[in-house]
């Protein structure tokens, strides 16, 4: 059995759900808040699996299994065998003192064989992608068994910034869907198929950002918008990130201008998957109208759902972030229609998983479907 952790990033439900999705056969625990054990019977290719997560920033591989009276003598000749200039030793289930002082009799150690180091105190959840990176330090994660994990693998902090916050085209009013949220949506629809034989439809592309983190994957990608500008725009954005971003040049895209209740005749491939945010109405909806703007929207999300059953492959899956209105005596939550309407055509996977921020007026419950 292979074991690793996967320190997750700031939404652990969606993280776990999405490995979950990734690794069905995989056994998952958690060892700490924001840290899943992940015990696979063969042996994971991290690097591959890591560039697809988005809900995951480090993944630690198990090295060794130590006892209390042998731990610091292991700790001492791992980091030795690789010449640890900067060090951190985060001992899960242990306080910041006692990491403090094991670490600094390791350290002591390291100088008595020769070996100039430092050590860099660690969170609970460890030290930093950025730190890991940029200090080349080695990390070693201890849990209550004494099995001794070492990060190998740590996300790219500079490319999720960049594609964040640096594609050229932006739409700031009308609410921009975070890159690693996107990738994680796409990965719960994906689950463990190649996606590089997957078609993935967009029919609210928006400025391209769903688009974008499915055709890193190497998926086949289809956007649409009502919008001509947000159709222009996403076409950029999307000419950006093959310039800018991609390992090897992207799959070619199709984006055009369509109604999201009908476009069947504009599709000329069979689509595997869709994965969208719609319209989620105003960005400041005033309180006296929540009801009307909920049930509005709850019409929309009802004719395209229906439309799209019309071209979806059978067990196609559907991922789409639907708004939670929150009211000063009530919450309006638009993804109740779909358990309502049994004859909708769709198998509910999903309906558990809920993103937001602080201080947000609309949350983003995440769907996920199955055509039947």
């Amino acid at each position: 059995m292979n074991s690793y952790l996967f320190f997750l990033g700031q939404n652990s439900l969606l993280s776990q759900a999405e490995l979950t999705s990734l690794i069905p056969e995989a056994k998952l625990t958690t060892p700490h808040q924001s840290i899943i054990k992940l015990d696979s019977p063969t042996s994971l290719d991290l690097p591959s699996l890591g560039c697809r997560l988005g809900g995951t920033v480090k993944i630690a591989v198990l090295k060794q299994t130590s006892s209390a009276k042998q731990l610091q003598d292991d700790l001492v000749k791992l980091l030795l065998d690789q010449q640890a200039k900067n060090f951190s030793l985060n001992l899960l289930d242990s306080t910041n003192q006692e990491s403090y002082e094991l670490s600094n009799e390791v350290k002591q150690r390291l100088v008595d064989n020769q070996l100039r180091t430092r050590f860099i105190a660690p969170t609970s959840t460890g030290i930093s992608p950025v730190i890991i990176t940029k200090q080349k330090a080695v990390e070693l994660t201890i849990d209550s068994d004494f099995n001794i994990y070492q990060t190998t693998w740590v996300h790219s902090f500079k490319s999720w910034i960049n594609r964040d916050r640096r594609k050229p085209f932006v739409t700031p009013k009308s609410g921009m869907l975070p890159p690693k949220l996107a990738r994680i949506m796409v990965n719960l629809a994906v689950g463990d198929k190649d996606p590089g034989g997957l078609t993935l439809l967009d029919p609210f592309c928006g400025t391209g950002t769903i688009l974008m983190e499915a055709a890193l994957q190497g998926i086949k990608v289809i956007g649409s918008d009502l919008s001509a500008d947000k159709v222009a725009g996403t076409k950029t954005n999307l000419d950006w990130l093959d310039e800018n971003q991609a390992c090897a040049p992207l799959k070619p895209a199709t984006v055009f201008q369509a109604n999201a209740t009908n476009l069947k005749d504009q599709l000329v491939d069979q689509i595997d998957l869709i994965v969208t945010e719609p319209t989620l109405g105003p960005a400041s909806p005033s309180q006296d109208k929540l009801s009307d703007i909920a049930h509005g929207l709850q019409k929309l999300y009802l004719g395209a759902l229906k439309h799209w059953a019309l071209f979806l492959k059978p067990q196609a899956r559907v991922v789409i972030a639907l708004p939670i209105f929150h009211g000063q005596n009530r919450s309006y939550t638009t993804a109740d229609f779909i358990d309502a309407r049994e004859n909708l055509g769709y198998n509910t996977l999903r309906n558990d998983l809920i993103f937001t921020r602080p201080g947000a007026q609309i949350e983003r419950q995440i769907v996920v479907l199955e055509k039947q």
